[in-house]
Parts: C-alpha cells; structure tokens; sequence
C-alpha cells in the first residue's frame, strides 16, 4: 500500500503540484514562442481552469466521483501553469524590499576584517569572492581554470556556505533546553543567521535557493511535520515562483534543484553499495558518491545549454570541494576572532598561505593538464529518455527488482538508437 502511487502523491503533494505547474508553464511558453493570438485561447483556459475547480469540489461531496480527483487536480494546475506566463509576463507575484543599513553594516564589517587580515591581493579577492560571492578581486586566468575544471561553484555563494553555517549554529543551540521557549530561540536564530547571510551576499539566486531550501526544513522541523525532501524542494520551487515566473527556465536554478536531486535519491544508494571499515577510504568514498549523484541529474542539463561539459569535472570535485570547506572553516574563524588579538593575524597569516597553495594547485592542474571541455549534444527528446533511465536505475537500487532493471536497459537502447539515428 506505502509503495502505491496513491501514498507517494498524498506524502508528496507539493511535487505534485510544482510537476503539473511546470508542464501548464513549458505549454504556456509554446504558445508564446509560436506566436498564438491568446485572447480566445486564454479565455478559454481560464473557463476550463475555473470549471475544473467547480467539478474538483464537487467531486469531494460524492463518493463515486472520488476517483477522478486526481485527473481533475491535474488539468486544473496545467491550465493554471498555462495562465502563468501570460498574466504575469515578467512581474513578480511578490516583491519584498530589503533591509538596506543592516545588512550592509554586515557587509562592510566582512570586508574590513578580511582587508585587515588578508593583505594579499589574490587571497585578499578570493576570500572575499568565497564568503560575499565579490569576485571582481579575482585574476581572470584562475576563474578561466574554475569554470574549465568544472569547479566554479566552490567561488559561488551556495547551499554549501549555508550548511556550515547552519550546522555550526545548530550544534550552538543543542546545548540549549530541550523546551518550547528554547526551541523557538533556535528557530529564530537559525533563520535570522541564514536569512542575515543571505543578503550580505545581495541574495544573489543560487544562495536565496539555499535560504528558502534550509528555511522550510527548520520550519518543518519545528514544527513537527514529517520531512520528505522531495516535498520540501517542490515547495522552494513554488515560493521561488511566487517572486518570479520566470525563474523555471533559470539555467542555475535548474541546475542546482538537479544537484540536490540527485543527491538526495542517489547518494546513499551508492554510498550502501561498497561497505568499508576504513574511516579514511570511506570519507573519501563517501565524497566520491555525493559528486557522482549530482552529476547524474545535472549532467543533460549542461549538455543542453552549453553542449559542453568539464573534462576533469568528476574527478576536480572530488578532490578540491572537500579541500575548499577548510577554507570557508578558516575565513569563520577569522572573522570571529577579534582583531586586537595577535593570534587573529597569525591565523590569517595561515590562512592566506593556505588560500595561495590552494588556487596555485588550482592552476598548475589546469596548465599542466590541459584541462578541456568534452563537446557533446543531446536533443530534448534524448534528455527525456536519459531522465527516464535514471528513475528505472533509482528503483532498481532501491528496490532490487529485475523489471526495473530491464526498464534501465530499455532506456538505454532507445536513447542509442535515436543517438544514431538523429
């Protein structure tokens, strides 16, 4: 009964809802594209939308009909999907304004400690590009060898910098009791550090993601609602849309939900496959299996944007991510340290040095390799089948089931013979 499409839909209702919005979106957008005359076609969405909802509560009140909720729930969102892109065009539902003084005496606290500390230019740029996303400092040469390597994420504030910070608060607040009053405090910590953050850094829209990511989570969590995470990503992506419509069709936003994705359905699956005793081979196993399961989901969708992808990206990101947290661990430590104190300057004196050998691997790695970009091309209908032969492989891990295993093999057969056949 668990396993039944049913119970997934009623423990996920909020991926059933973004997954039906999305599609009303993508139609909506086609229309748009073509060029279609909407008057008489949106009217007569709107009067199919307005009529699914009648029938859908009416449905409720006779049992018999109960059966067809779930086809009426589905052409209702896609019509409202539809709506979308044609009433709102490109003004946010919402628009908040932000809290300016604040947050940019947070700003420039940041920046004054780091230019105290750090005097040289190129660690100086490059701290201050890993905690406020400024990365005008930065040699154009060492970003060129990031982006090449498949690595420019590390300089681009993300969920990463936030789950240091929210895991640091949170092991803070742990101490306190275990009460409603206390338990409220951590609440309001937490998303004041988090939200605090997130627009020092002009909340810029990989890092909102995160913030909106790790406050529904804390929310739930409070509030004792059972966490699904697939539940609490489709939830982001529909507060996201509330602001901006147009957001869906963000290359970053769609590569960052694919990422978190794909480590939250493959990452433990891969992780359960080779047992190891070994604290030191398992952490690095460990590392290998989160950069393999984000690049599952994420990889079709670089290859349809920039019909390219990173050479070394696999092999980049298991490597230097883990070494590039030390550093986000340092520059706190930094910035917690007070300034009268000579051990803040022998720690930034650490610190710099660490930085410098750090991008100086960075780019020996890329000379010397001649890091370079694999070109390959894959039509919609190819990343359709390639995101089909991933949901076979993840029910196959999970539930060890040879039809599913056969479904993988048959995805992969069809996705060949379109590839040679195109």
């Amino acid at each position: 009964m668990q396993n039944s499409y049913a119970y997934w839909r009623a423990a996920h209702p909020l991926v059933f809802i973004s997954l039906h919005l999305y599609i009303g979106i993508l139609i909506g957008d086609f229309f748009t594209l073509v060029h279609v005359t909407f008057f008489n076609l949106h009217f007569w969405i709107s009067f199919l939308f307005i009529i699914s909802i009648l029938v859908l509560a009416g449905a409720q009140l006779h049992a018999q009909y109960k059966a067809m909720n779930g086809i009426i729930a589905s052409l209702a969102l896609i019509c409202w999907g539809i709506l979308i892109p044609s009433t709102i065009q490109n003004c946010p539902i919402l628009n908040i304004s932000f809290i300016d003084p604040i947050i940019l005496s947070c700003r420039n606290f940041v920046i004054q400690k780091i230019d105290k500390t750090i005097h040289n230019k190129q660690a100086n740029g490059f701290a201050l590009a890993l905690l406020l996303g400024v990365k005008s400092d930065m040699s154009k040469d060492l970003v060129a060898a990031y982006t090449q390597l498949g690595i420019i994420h590390i300089i681009a504030i993300s969920g990463m910098h936030l789950e240091i910070l929210f895991k640091n608060i949170q092991r803070l607040t742990s101490l306190l009791p275990r009460n409603k009053l206390f338990l409220l405090i951590e609440l309001l910590l937490l998303l004041i550090s988090v939200w605090t953050y997130t627009l020092m850094a002009f909340a810029s829209p990989s890092i909102v993601r995160a913030s909106v990511f790790f406050s529904l989570y804390i929310i739930g969590k409070y509030l004792g609602v059972n966490s699904f995470t697939l539940n609490t990503i489709a939830a982001g992506v529909l507060i996201l849309l509330m602001f901006n419509a147009k957001g869906i069709h963000h290359i970053g936003l769609q590569l960052s939900y694919a990422a978190v994705i794909g480590i939250h359905l493959f990452y433990k699956l891969l992780y359960k496959l080779l047992p190891l005793d070994n604290p030191i081979v398992d952490f690095l196993w460990s590392n290998c299996c989160m950069s393999i399961a984000a690049q599952l989901t994420t990889f079709p969708i670089l290859i349809l944007h920039f019909h390219q992808i990173a050479g070394w990206v696999l092999v980049s990101n298991f490597i230097m991510v883990p070494l590039s947290n030390f550093i986000l661990y340092a520059l706190g430590i930094l910035l917690l340290l007070p300034i009268q104190f000579k051990v803040s300057y022998l720690w930034a004196r650490l610190t710099e040095q660490y930085i410098l050998s750090f991008n100086e691997w960075v780019g020996y790695w890329f000379t010397h390799t001649k890091a370079s970009s694999i070109q390959l091309n894959m039509q919609p209908v190819q990343i359709v089948l390639y995101y089909i032969m991933l949901i076979y492989l993840y029910l196959w891990l999970f539930h060890k089931q040879a039809s599913y295993f056969m479904g993988v093999l048959a995805s992969i057969c069809a996705f060949i013979l379109l590839k040679l056949f195109s």
